[in-house]
């Protein structure tokens, strides 16, 4: 299956191989964040993989969103762009569901992830100054939303009654108080969508590096603005809220906040702490996330076809990575059950990503897609209908 080059470097066809770089990217972030950072790594290593990992993960969705639903959405097939991402969605919180009682020792972002494709699915036909819109709105204000739902939950909902009690507690956990809420992860989607659109549009123009430079300037600025911003909140958080010296309680401070800041104080939403859904953790990791996509993007765009042979394994990896997650989950969980030592530090961390390189490795000979991106695939070619059927979902 040979592919074309076009003039300014890009590899034409119907995939961005950077963006499946990045996706490999993402899930060896994870799996860092799963077992390196028990052992305390430098502050550096920190920065990069606890949070950021997950951030790009859920960027790289809302890019997926676009790519599935192009050719559904370019044929007028409005109402089956929609269906098919929504079928999507709902696959994945499915098998987060099932996935979760095996993974005891992360915390499984499937669900929280689902609910957002779903969402997404319901606005994948907005015109592209409402996905802004919207996710500067939500950027904005959903760190203190889920900062204030997670502490004016009523006693009832941490420790439910009854089914309905229940029902409404994991409802509220999925959308507001987990660890990955929906309305920080939805942000992350919308973003993503953004922009694949403008690398789609800027590839159709023959411009895709000089998209991608540009992409990787506005993050390397998203950086730079949440790290000063961030620098500003933990001291007004110190000095005015917890009235203690800053230098003694920047670690305290800029802890993982597993969901959502800290505190309800507006000097809270200034700081970058990772999983806190700030606008500083937003533009922080999502900044970190436009740099590797732009700076793989621009690799995959440079080099020649024998060169990108050779980045075969990884790409196809990257195209799997919803399969290499939940294979890491699993077999990380089973491991931290049968020995701790096994499933901490980088011998664990270079281990899960040499087996997925192998997977894709075997994918990327035998020219197959993922198990569980099969199966994802099959359930939205169903739902968008007839009308689809004789497009393929290589575009993905």
């Amino acid at each position: 299956m040979g592919r074309r080059v076009r003039h300014d470097g890009a590899v034409a066809g119907t995939r961005l191989v950077g963006i499946d770089l990045a996706r490999l990217t993402a899930v060896a972030g994870m799996m860092a964040a799963h077992t390196v950072l028990w052992e305390e790594p430098a502050p550096g290593v920190v920065a990069l993989v606890d949070g950021p990992p997950s951030t790009l993960f859920a960027v790289l969705g809302g890019v997926s969103v676009v790519l599935a639903s192009r050719q559904r959405l370019a044929a007028g097939d409005r109402a089956g762009a929609m269906r098919s991402t929504l079928a999507r969605g709902a696959v994945v919180a499915l098998l987060g569901i099932l996935v979760a009682p095996l993974a005891t020792a992360v915390f499984v972002v499937l669900v929280p992830f689902g609910v957002s494709i779903v969402l997404a699915g319901l606005l994948v036909t907005l015109p592209s100054w409402a996905l802004a819109a919207l996710a500067a709105a939500l950027w904005a204000a959903g760190g203190s939303l889920v900062a204030t739902a997670r502490a004016s939950l009523p006693a009832a909902l941490e420790d439910p009654a009854g089914t309905g009690d229940a029902l409404l507690a994991a409802t509220l956990d999925v959308v507001l108080t987990g660890v990955y809420p929906v309305v920080t992860w939805l942000a992350y989607l919308l973003v993503g969508m953004l922009l694949a659109r403008a690398l789609l549009a800027a590839r159709a123009r023959g411009r895709e590096r000089r998209a991608l430079a540009t992409v990787g300037v506005a993050g390397a600025a998203l950086i730079a603005a949440a790290v000063a911003a961030s620098e500003l909140g933990v001291r007004l958080v110190a000095e005015t809220v917890l009235e203690l010296p800053a230098e003694a309680m920047r670690d305290s401070i800029l802890m993982n906040a597993y969901g959502a800041a800290q505190g309800t104080e507006p000097a809270w939403q200034l700081v970058a702490a990772p999983h806190s859904g700030t606008p500083a953790d937003m533009a922080r990791t999502i900044g970190i996330g436009l740099v590797a996509i732009a700076l793989l993007g621009l690799l995959a765009a440079s080099l020649p076809p024998r060169a990108l042979r050779a980045f075969e394994p990884l790409r196809a990896a990257g195209a799997a990575p919803l399969t290499i997650y939940v294979v890491h989950v699993v077999l990380l969980s089973t491991l931290a059950l049968a020995d701790p030592a096994l499933a901490t530090g980088w011998g664990a961390w270079a281990a899960q990503l040499a087996i997925a390189i192998a997977i894709g490795a075997v994918l990327a000979v035998t020219r197959s897609r993922g198990p569980l991106e099969r199966l994802v695939g099959t359930a939205a070619t169903r739902a968008a209908g007839t009308r689809e059927r004789a497009a393929t979902a290589s575009s993905e």
